[in-house]
């Protein structure tokens, strides 16, 4: 059968686009961050709100964390792109909908959406079925993390104009993390922004707390 048909998104993507809308829909305005379109590519059951991980109460502090570094990040994108960056690079993508929610500012970049063949493929799937489409501006790019692929390469072997890595294939992948070649010769290039949104931290062996996984990484030039 075809990839595109029997891939699925990644769960943990799943949950933090459903924590996303659920900001919207339970917590009092003025809203952090207005995002219902990760909930549509998702589609859940109809129950969905009654799952034990979307426990209004117990994921307030989930919800906080996920939708303030969304927050940050895309502001400092927008105004980024102010400063003329030309080019958002996200590792691990997941569910992330800045290019659907924000087209006056992504259209002015070059959109990399850098995750896993499978949930990348499902995610394309989505946005046709969807009515948004994959523009122009928009990369998603595929890359076998765990395999040794490289995102750079993929992304330099993209024609035209990033959750869920886990914490080793991170560290080993960090070396690549260096600026992608500009498009344009001959104008001033603005300073990469490297953001990562999860930090690995030692974790008390008293307290039962599991380690962060899926690290994310974003890059602005």
């Amino acid at each position: 059968m075809d990839e595109e048909r029997t891939s699925s998104p990644d769960q943990t993507a799943v949950r933090v686009a459903l924590w996303r809308a659920m900001h919207v829909l339970v917590d009092p305005p003025p809203h952090v961050l207005e995002d219902e379109v990760g909930l549509r590519l998702a589609a859940p059951d109809a129950g969905w709100r009654d799952r034990p991980d979307m426990d209004p109460v117990f994921t307030s502090g989930f919800r906080a964390h996920v939708v303030a570094r969304s927050r940050f990040i895309e502001d400092l994108v927008a105004a980024q792109a102010a400063r003329a960056a030309g080019q958002y690079v996200l590792l691990g993508a997941g569910l992330d909908t800045f290019a659907q929610r924000r087209p006056d500012v992504a259209a002015r970049l070059g959109v990399f959406e850098v995750d896993q063949p499978g949930p990348q493929a499902w995610k394309r799937r989505r946005l046709t079925e969807l009515g948004y489409g994959v523009p122009d501006w928009l990369r998603l790019v595929p890359v076998d993390f765990e395999a040794g692929g490289s995102w750079r390469d993929e992304i330099l072997d993209e024609p035209g104009p990033g959750h869920h890595v886990r914490p080793e294939t991170a560290r080993e992948h960090r070396v690549h993390v260096r600026p992608v070649p500009p498009a344009g010769v001959g104008r001033r290039q603005p300073q990469p922004h490297l953001v990562l949104e999860h930090v690995r931290r030692r974790v008390d062996q008293h307290v039962h707390r599991p380690p962060q996984r899926d690290p994310h990484c974003r890059l602005i030039r």
